[in-house]
């Protein structure tokens, strides 16, 4: 009888070790590390304040209040988020994506380096591998405030695709197309695409301050081609 009862207490023991360890597992493993917070006042991520040299995670919500900002190194580019601003940050190979909830963010990568902006359905991204540093303001759901300040930036939606020489602002407005049908097409489907209306290009002096801070100077690439509509 002892010698039963010792089995079973043995084999009870060993199962309790040997599933310890997987207890002991947390049942959502850490993301990866994206970057590290360079500034910070009133900014947090999610529900957690930010402090300089704080670790951003790959998912990461950052996000400032009306009188805060961050300045953070994601992998190679930057990341300044003015005030009253969200973002979610995302992991690229040799840079980051962010998706502009609301607020203003400025983006610099040097050259070899890359980013993307998303935002009210279009991607911001560099043009070519050059120094570039543009500012993206989220107006509403069918409007952007575009800036490049330094280096050529894309910006695409669906098959559409314009270009933003450095040193130019533009109002991007989202419109829906809807072709009405032919007799071959009974059935159609509505998409969206985008205006880019021009405004003063002095306005790209508004981020010259940040960019000092974010990128060393380069001389503008040569533009690409633009569609534009006049203000």
């Amino acid at each position: 009888m002892r010698t039963l009862l010792k089995s079973g207490l043995a084999i009870v023991l060993a199962v309790a070790l040997v599933g310890m360890p997987v207890m002991a597992a947390p049942a959502n493993p850490a993301s990866a590390p994206l970057g590290v917070v360079l500034q910070a006042d009133r900014a947090q991520v999610g529900a957690g304040i930010m402090y300089s040299g704080a670790t951003i995670y790959e998912g990461d919500r950052l996000e400032t209040v009306a009188d805060g900002m961050l300045h953070a190194r994601l992998g190679g580019p930057r990341i300044y988020l003015r005030p009253n601003t969200a973002a979610e940050v995302h992991s690229l190979s040799n840079g980051f994506s962010a998706s502009l909830m609301h607020g203003t963010v400025v983006v610099s990568s040097a050259k070899g380096q890359d980013f993307r902006l998303l935002a009210d359905g279009a991607t911001i991204r560099p043009v070519g591998a050059q120094d570039t540093v543009a500012q993206v303001s989220w107006v509403n759901a069918k409007e952007l405030l575009l800036t490049s300040n330094r280096g050529a930036i894309e910006v695409s939606m669906g098959d559409e695709v314009k270009t933003v020489e450095a040193g130019n602002s533009y109002r991007m407005e989202v419109e829906t197309a809807d072709p009405a049908p032919s007799q071959n097409t009974p059935y159609h489907t509505a998409r969206n695409r985008f205006v880019l209306i021009a405004i003063i290009a002095v306005s790209a002096a508004t981020i010259i301050g940040v960019t000092l801070a974010l990128i060393s100077p380069c001389a503008p690439s040569a533009p690409t081609g633009l569609t534009v509509t006049p203000n």
